[in-house]
């Protein structure tokens, strides 16, 4: 503190004792206990007269604690140290009067070890907190958007379906006998499977992170979905997989078009798709591309370097076009590889449990440990009706098929 302050306050200190002891003097005299107003009336006027020196003084203190903060750490051992140094009930314990010992430390203490990222020299200044858990996105077009879905209560859809078809039907001659027609049916069972995904997190975790409970709780479905996706393109069929498109649909078939197209490109190999369809009598509508193949067609050029897209490829309402037909983008898709279909009608998805996220202590010793297991399920059947209604392939083998001799 500067000298010369220091020297007017005990200057005016020493005044304002003065003048209190002959306050205190007149109380011991006076039977009804009354101050002299008038040496009241003198200390106001001192403080008054020196206020400039008070304000001063307050600044310093204000100054000193800035000082002295003490609450900012940058390591969990500074903040255990400094905790337990404070616990009185430590100190009573390393003296010998206890035999046990507990501390609190403060929820509002951040330590920069606990986010990676974080530093501490910026945690000390404060930081601004944005609300919510960044993360990046999941599949944007999921197959369950595209196939259509219905309930179930049962754990086997079986339904029955024409496995081949005889087909005399004709003109005849009078007096002639028609020829039979001859079909066969074949029931088949969709078997209920069941996709699932469990963790474990403390329940401090979960109380103490802002959003951690509805990140969670979006998170985890999207994963299973990504799983789900993954199922209906591409699952084996055998337990407990779905069979997916890739293993169900019909294999792509140059037909009148083999060995008929020059430079063949992936943007012919769709079309020729397209084709096949409407010979089954079907009409495709959608297209299941991986984005690597859907982006290369977008930027096929043919040989004077203009693009071939031309008019088959086009935008229009929310959707990408090909020849007409919406093209979605999976990254479950295998690049290289395609699906072609009549999704209106070609397959089912049947749910048996919708899709669900459970928080829960029911899980080992959890409640012991104070452990909360957060699990996703989802029971479902994908029934694939009839396989020509989808043609699928492999971009390479296809274009090697359409390729002019």
């Amino acid at each position: 503190m500067d000298e010369n302050i220091k020297k007017q306050l005990d200057d005016v200190c020493n005044i304002i004792d003065e003048k209190l002891e002959k306050s205190a003097k007149s109380i011991k005299d006076n039977v009804n206990n009354e101050v002299d107003t008038v040496i009241k009336g003198e200390v106001k006027n001192l403080v008054e007269k020196h206020s400039e020196i008070v304000e001063r003084l307050d600044k310093i203190e204000v100054e000193n604690k800035k000082d002295n903060f003490s609450d900012v750490y940058k390591t969990k051992s500074d903040v255990f140290g400094d905790a337990i140094e404070k616990s009185e009930s430590f100190q009573a314990m390393r003296s010998g009067n206890s035999n046990n010992a507990s501390f609190d430390l403060k929820a509002d203490v951040l330590i920069s070890s606990d986010f990676a990222g974080a530093s501490s020299a910026r945690d000390a200044t404060g930081v601004e907190r944005v609300a919510g858990i960044k993360r990046d996105p999941s599949n944007v077009t999921n197959m369950m958007n595209i196939i259509p879905v219905a309930s179930t209560s049962s754990n086997v859809i079986r339904y029955v379906k024409e496995s081949a078809y005889t087909d005399n039907a004709g003109n005849v001659a009078e007096g002639s006998a028609p020829s039979d027609s001859e079909f066969q049916l074949t029931a088949t069972d969709a078997v209920v499977q069941k996709t699932s995904a469990v963790m474990t997190i403390s329940q401090e975790m979960l109380d103490d992170t802002p959003a951690l409970q509805s990140y969670l709780s979006q998170r985890i479905p999207a994963k299973i979905m990504t799983v789900v996706d993954d199922q209906l393109l591409r699952g084996s069929g055998s337990s407990p997989n779905q069979l997916g498109l890739m293993n169900g649909g019909t294999t792509f078939s140059a037909g009148g078009f083999a060995n008929a197209i020059e430079s063949a490109q992936e943007l012919d190999v769709l079309i020729v798709a397209l084709n096949q369809l409407a010979l089954a009598n079907y009409a495709g509508n959608g297209i299941i591309l991986n984005p690597t193949d859907f982006h290369k067609i977008y930027l096929l050029k043919d040989t004077t370097n203009e693009y071939l897209r031309g008019n088959s490829v086009v935008t229009s309402e929310g959707f990408t076009r090909i020849n007409g037909v919406p093209v979605y983008l999976n990254n479950k898709m295998a690049s290289g590889e395609f699906v072609v279909g009549d999704f209106s009608q070609g397959s089912q998805v049947f749910q048996r449990e919708n899709l669900t996220v459970d928080f829960g202590y029911e899980n080992n010793d959890n409640f012991d440990k104070y452990l909360v297991s957060v699990r996703g399920i989802i029971r479902m059947a994908h029934a694939i009706y009839l396989p020509n209604a989808f043609v699928k392939g492999s971009f390479s083998t296809a274009k090697t098929a359409l390729e002019t001799s």
